[in-house]
């Protein structure tokens, strides 16, 4: 990969999906163009246009060494896919090149961003990775997020200044048996909150595998109670094994469904594809002791394999979409008009907004919704129905349309796999966490957006925690990442946790008060290495929000 002129090699396993690409080390610093790699006489190889003239370099024991011109015969690549091909915009695509594998794959920058695509069994060509995302305009907020308290776990993995572990929110593994987990999305439902919670390790249940979990969240003095319940959740019809997970849920005139990723791996995809599942028992009944009684879903349909497979939801009333606001701190109203883009349909009943990210880790944010005559037929299905029948419908730009290959972007460049997008009503605005992407510009962060319209425009990114500065601070009765092996803030839940580093990802929106002229978010977090989940809490100054 080119930068400047710096010519750096990258890597990527192919034996998982979920394989990142790694940086190894740079073949040349002044290079004037791209390199050329090839096996000759068994060794790998680079040949770089330099300002005296071709250099050849080899690669020996980790690192690329001068070695003297020699023959070289330019491997023979497969014809490279077109923008048209790609699903990306002509003008954005500098370059493109194809290279053999066990697969077809290409690797593409797209405006200063590079990313890898592989060609699906069924012919079509989808993003699978992203190696550098070049999106440069971004703020720095006045405070930094601070760790509150570890949600999940039986002890506070950041010890206290006198050598004591505070009991985590949850006390999950006495309590629950659920010793590690991740994501932590919230919702409400029949009066009261929960928290889903991704791939879960039990205790002595082997069995069990990483079903993933769900806790129903309690007032507590000054932060909440998390009471896990002790059986997994089951998903029918559909997979609950690694990165099949729980995205998000809603309740809706008293049933609850919820929307879920399945099919891990299929066609060489982190995460094949997202269903939309109903709860089988509506009440919920959460109890710490049960060991037998799963919470269950029951599939209605799958609601994508292209770009919609990672989703946040937000239920709202039509008329949110359809009346004037006024952005507080504004003087003259502002007309959304969603009345045109929702043309004649209904202005009553209850709007479902959905954004979402496509492959794994390396898409852009679409829109998709549910209007109030699609949600009613949801309320009434009682066995699976295709995707067509569910009625959604995508934002292409400027309006509404019926096909999911017509959803647009929300904004480029992307890099994204879970969101969270929720309603802000102290703001009177969208709010949008994220995590940033491979050699991002903003380095390793929470980011934050704002949109008076769900879909947009959206704010630049606005840093709210650079997660190796705080989370693997040098002072360890802050620390809350693993930064190496010999760090004590850390836990070992299953061997490729407990073998690496730590790092954050899956921010989640809490929730959100009002303190003086300051917006006040709490969100949580997932750590990988403790493979738990934290809150986190940020204050927002004026101008901010």
């Amino acid at each position: 990969m080119l930068d400047g002129t710096v010519v750096a090699h990258y890597r990527r396993l192919t034996d998982r999906p979920d394989r990142p690409w790694v940086r190894l080390a740079t073949i040349s610093e002044n290079a004037l163009g791209p390199a050329e790699l090839a096996l000759v006489d068994g060794v790998l190889s680079a040949r770089v246009p330099e300002p005296s003239g071709h250099a050849h370099y080899r690669f020996d024991d980790g690192h690329w060494l001068r070695t003297t011109a020699s023959a070289w015969v330019a491997p023979a690549l497969p014809e490279p896919p077109s923008a048209a091909d790609l699903g990306v915009p002509e003008s954005s695509l500098r370059a493109v090149a194809a290279f053999a594998s066990d697969w077809p794959q290409a690797l593409t920058d797209e405006d200063g961003s590079v990313f890898s695509y592989h060609r699906t069994p069924g012919g079509r060509w989808v993003r699978a990775a992203c190696l550098r995302i070049a999106e440069g305009a971004h703020a720095e907020a006045s405070n930094s997020s601070v760790k509150l308290a570890q949600v999940t776990g039986e002890l506070d993995a950041t010890p206290t200044p006198w050598g004591q572990r505070r009991p985590t929110l949850s006390r999950s593994e006495s309590s629950a048996g659920v010793r590690g987990t991740d994501l932590g999305v919230r919702f409400e439902h029949g009066g009261r909150s929960f928290l889903l919670f991704g791939d879960t390790h039990w205790r002595r249940r082997p069995w069990l595998a990483t079903r993933d979990s769900i806790a129903e969240v309690l007032p507590g003095d000054d932060l909440p109670v998390v009471r896990f319940h002790g059986s997994p959740l089951r998903l029918d019809r559909a997979s609950m094994r690694e990165y099949d997970v729980p995205l998000d849920a809603f309740s809706r005139g008293g049933l609850l469904y919820g929307l879920f990723s399945a099919d891990h791996f299929r066609d060489w995809l982190v995460m094949g594809r997202s269903v939309l599942a109903r709860a089988v028992d509506p009440a919920l009944p959460i109890d710490p002791a049960a060991r037998r009684r799963p919470v269950r879903f029951a599939v209605l349909a799958t609601l994508s394999s292209r770009h919609f497979v990672n989703v946040s939801a937000q239920l709202l009333p039509a008329s949110a979409l359809n009346q004037s606001t006024c952005p507080l701190g504004s003087e003259s109203a502002v007309v959304n008009r969603g009345d045109r883009y929702f043309g004649s349909e209904p202005a009553g009943g209850d709007v479902l907004l959905l954004w979402g990210t496509g492959p794994y880790r390396a898409s852009e944010v679409r829109l998709a919704m549910l209007d109030a005559v699609a949600l009613d037929r949801l309320d009434g299905l009682e066995h699976p129905v295709p995707t067509e029948e569910l009625g959604l419908r995508y934002w292409d730009g400027s309006g509404w349309a019926d096909g999911e290959e017509q959803a647009a972007p929300l904004f480029r460049p992307g890099a994204l796999g879970e969101l969270s997008v929720r309603w802000v009503p102290e703001a009177g605005k969208y709010a949008l966490l994220a995590a940033s992407g491979p050699e991002d510009p903003i380095g390793a962060a929470v980011t934050l957006r704002w949109a008076e319209h769900p879909w947009g425009p959206w704010t630049p990114r606005l840093r709210l925690l650079d997660w190796v500065a705080g989370g693997m601070s040098s002072d360890p009765f802050t620390r809350f990442i693993k930064t190496g092996p010999d760090d004590e803030v850390g836990d070992r839940i299953f061997r490729a946790q407990a073998r690496s580093t730590g790092g954050a990802y899956a921010p989640y929106l809490f929730d959100s008060r009002r303190d003086g002229d300051d917006l006040v978010l709490r969100y949580t977090l997932s750590t990988w290495n403790p493979y738990q989940v934290v809150l986190l809490e940020h204050r927002l100054v004026s101008g901010e929000w």
